[in-house]
């Protein structure tokens, strides 16, 4: 047995007499929501050369800092006494040939700083450079940290 499905019913066109016609819901929707004007498109436009901008200004940001010219790790650090401590710092730069500045702090259970300096490095052959710090402490150190690296004047 066939089973025929019919096609829905078109929906009859409308009379010549209500082509155009705006019903009272059409036009308060309109009156409500103009079309865009030049003003409209101008602001829009600018809204979007200004996040484009902004992006590519976040994106070079970006790409400048993730190379510095100079950057520093503690690898290690051991306090030997109540009143030092001792770090392994590696330096890495991208001209071995310029001198360093990284200043060092050291703190205690408390979180205080209990030490505090300016470490020089001074031009060297290679661009990984490590050296052996040594802090004076008021107080027990627990922790040491490289609070930034740049390159001396």
């Amino acid at each position: 047995m066939d089973c025929i499905v019919p096609f829905p019913a078109r929906r009859p066109w409308p009379s010549q007499g209500t082509m155009g016609a705006v019903t009272s819901e059409e036009a308060r929707i309109k009156a409500r929501y103009p079309k865009a004007g030049p003003a409209d498109y101008i602001l829009g436009g600018g809204a979007a050369v200004a996040v484009l901008a902004a992006i590519v200004l976040v994106a070079l940001t970006g790409v400048r800092n993730s190379n510095p010219d100079v950057v520093a790790m503690i690898r290690g650090f051991e306090v030997p006494s109540a009143t030092e401590i001792t770090a392994e710092v590696v330096v890495q730069r991208k001209d071995p040939s310029d001198p360093v500045e990284c200043r060092m702090y050291a703190q205690a259970e408390s979180y205080e700083t209990v030490a505090e300096r300016v470490v020089e490095i001074p031009p060297g052959a290679d661009k990984l450079t490590s050296i052996d710090v040594t802090l004076k402490t008021t107080k027990e150190a627990t922790a040491i940290r490289i609070e930034g690296c740049r390159v001396a004047d």
